[in-house]
């Protein structure tokens, strides 16, 4: 790829995240009473087993949230006793964040961010993110970069789904624009601008990925132990979300770095 070619595809790769950016600054608003509720329903300590069942919780952890939208990850964390840094790109996003974490009595160190993360190698013993990794513009090299904040030893932990799976191609199409029907007639519902999000996805490498199967052998594949926990949909959501999000199975991903 010539200079020209890099040019290109760097400009297109900003214009992506500005018109995501934009996306979620008009979605804030609804998606921080989604967090919201389910930090004050039974829910919230399925999201705490699934994040810290096999954590050593013995001291204070230094946990970075990646993608914090308004707050739910680092909220629970922080109720836990361990130092929280929470990154989003959006501005909106933290701004409900900071006053969710407010209500909730917590210190978190909310930080909005570029593409690059501003933090030192080694500064983490935990990462944690969710509905994040589909949107990544350069997932290979971001989350190698998530890799390198590791401390030794040192987790990840990101929580994601096939969101625009019918975008591969025709049958899953298909499949969607029944299941659409269906998920309506049972009660649930669409943002209204969610159109806007699947045009860009379109866009998005991840969309076009096998997840996550791509995820094991990428992080196998840079000597990373990876394991996956799949069909995630009954633990943390309740039964309405289960409707509203039936053709969308929720894996984990777990990846441990080594000594």
């Amino acid at each position: 790829m010539d200079m020209i070619d890099c040019k290109e595809k760097e400009l297109e790769l900003i214009h992506t995240e500005e018109n995501m950016n934009h996306y979620w600054t008009h979605r804030s608003e609804s998606y921080s009473d989604i967090n919201n509720e389910q930090l004050h329903s039974v829910k919230k300590s399925a999201w705490e087993q699934a994040l810290f069942a096999d954590i050593d919780e013995s001291r204070p952890l230094d946990i970075l949230d990646i993608g914090t939208g308004p707050g739910l990850f680092a909220i629970i964390s922080a109720l836990r006793g361990h130092h929280v840094t929470a990154v989003d790109m959006n501005a909106e996003m933290l701004c409900k964040a900071s006053e969710n974490a407010e209500q909730a009595k917590v210190k978190v160190k909310f930080q909005q961010v570029g593409h690059v993360l501003p933090f030192e190698p080694e500064s983490f013993d935990l990462i944690i993110s969710r509905d994040v990794t589909w949107t990544l513009t350069e997932p290979e090299e971001t989350l190698m970069s998530w890799g390198r904040l590791l401390k030794k030893n040192g987790i990840i932990k990101y929580f994601d789904a096939e969101w625009y799976y019918y975008l591969k191609n025709k049958e899953n199409m298909r499949h969607w624009l029944t299941s659409r029907e269906t998920i309506l007639k049972q009660g649930g519902s669409f943002y209204v601008k969610s159109n806007e999000m699947e045009e860009l996805a379109k866009e998005l490498p991840m969309t076009y990925k096998d997840r996550p199967q791509w995820d094991i052998k990428f992080w196998q594949d840079n000597g990373f132990t990876c394991d996956v926990r799949e069909s995630m949909n009954p633990v943390v959501y309740s039964e309405k979300e289960q409707i509203q999000y039936q053709n969308y199975s929720v894996f984990l991903v777990t990846v441990k770095r080594g000594k």
